[in-house]
C-alpha cells in the first residue's frame, strides 16, 4: 500500500512538473540573431572563352561565387510561435571592377517566415520574378538523429543531431542535368557535390522546438545548423527582453501551398535557363558602376 501511495505521488509529481514546464515555454519569449554565410566551392575554371569580355565577366562572376554570401537574420520567438526575418542593409560599395552579384539557392532559411507551432504550421514571403507570394503550409518534418556529441556555442552546451533529406524530383532532375553540364564543360559541372546531410546543434538549455527558417523539431532552441553550403549561427540571445517581441503573420502576396510555389518556381526557373542559353547559374541581379 505505501508503495502505491509512493507511485501515485510520483505520477502528480511528473505530471505537474510537466504542466509548469509547459506553461513556461509558453510565456517564455526571446530574440535570437543569426548569420547565415554561404560559399560555393567550385574548381578552377579550365575553360577558355572565344571574346575577352565573355572571360573577364566569367571570372568575375567565379570569383563572387567563390566569396559566398552573408546575411543577417532575428528570430523573435515565444513556445508557441515564431517571427523570423532578416535583417535589413544598405548597399555596400562595389568591388572587383564595378561588378558584384547576388544568387539563388541559398539554402532553408532566407525567407521571411511565421511558424505556428502548437498547429505546425508556416506563413512564408517570398518572390518570382518580382511577383510576390504568401506560401502557407505545414512545417517540414525532420526525422532528427540525435548524437551524444556536444560543443559550446557561446554559453550554451549544445547537442549535435543530424537529418539526411531525401532527394526531391526536382533535385533528381537537377543531378541529371549536372551530369550532362560535365561533358559540355558548363559553369555548373565545376560545382563539387557535397554532402546532403543536415547538421544542427541544439541547446536543451533553451526549452523551445525551433529554430531558424524552417527548422525546427528539437528538444531545444537549434543554435546552428549546416546544409549543403549554407552554414547559419546564432551569435546572439536575448532571453525574456523588457521590449514587446514584434511578431506578425505575414500577409502580402499571392497564397500559394509549397508544392505549386515549387512547381512555378521551376517553371520560371526554366524559362529563364532557355533565355539565359543554358549556362547553369541564374544571376538575380548584376551591378555595374
Amino acid at each position: 500500500m505505501k508503495d502505491f501511495k509512493w507511485m501515485a505521488v510520483a505520477v502528480v509529481y511528473i505530471a505537474f512538473a510537466k504542466a509548469n514546464t509547459l506553461q513556461a515555454q509558453q510565456e517564455f519569449k526571446a530574440i535570437a540573431n543569426y548569420i547565415s554565410q554561404t560559399k560555393v566551392d567550385i574548381k578552377p575554371d579550365t575553360t577558355k572563352a572565344k571574346n575577352p569580355q565573355q572571360a573577364e565577366w566569367r571570372a568575375k562572376m567565379m570569383e563572387s561565387l567563390s566569396k559566398g554570401q552573408k546575411n543577417e537574420f532575428t528570430l523573435e520567438f515565444t513556445g508557441k510561435e515564431s517571427y523570423y526575418e532578416e535583417v535589413k542593409q544598405l548597399a555596400k560599395p562595389t568591388t572587383n571592377g564595378g561588378f558584384s552579384m547576388t544568387f539563388s539557392g541559398m539554402g532553408n532559411a532566407s525567407n521571411t517566415i511565421y511558424k505556428d507551432l502548437q498547429k505546425q504550421q508556416f506563413f512564408k514571403e517570398d518572390e518570382i520574378l518580382g511577383k510576390e507570394f504568401l506560401i502557407v503550409d505545414q512545417l517540414p518534418q525532420y526525422n532528427w538523429q540525435l548524437s551524444q556529441e556536444t560543443k559550446m556555442i557561446g554559453n550554451y552546451l549544445c547537442y549535435k543531431a543530424t537529418y539526411l533529406p531525401e532527394l526531391t524530383e526536382s533535385q533528381k532532375e537537377a543531378k541529371a542535368k549536372k551530369e550532362e553540364e560535365k561533358e559540355a564543360g558548363g559553369l555548373l559541372a565545376q560545382i563539387e557535390d557535397k554532402d546532403r546531410t543536415i547538421t544542427a546543434w541544439y541547446a536543451p538549455e533553451i526549452p523551445v522546438s525551433n529554430g531558424p527558417g524552417e527548422y525546427q523539431g528539437l528538444p531545444g532552441l537549434i543554435l546552428e545548423v549546416k546544409e549543403s553550403e549554407t552554414i547559419i549561427l546564432c551569435t546572439k540571445i536575448e532571453i525574456n527582453p523588457e521590449n514587446d517581441l514584434n511578431i506578425k503573420k505575414p500577409r502580402s502576396g499571392k497564397e500559394i501551398n509549397q508544392k505549386d510555389f515549387d512547381a512555378l518556381s521551376k517553371k520560371k526557373y526554366k524559362e529563364r535557363m532557355e533565355r539565359s542559353g543554358g549556362s547553369g547559374v541564374i544571376v538575380t541581379e548584376i551591378i555595374r558602376n
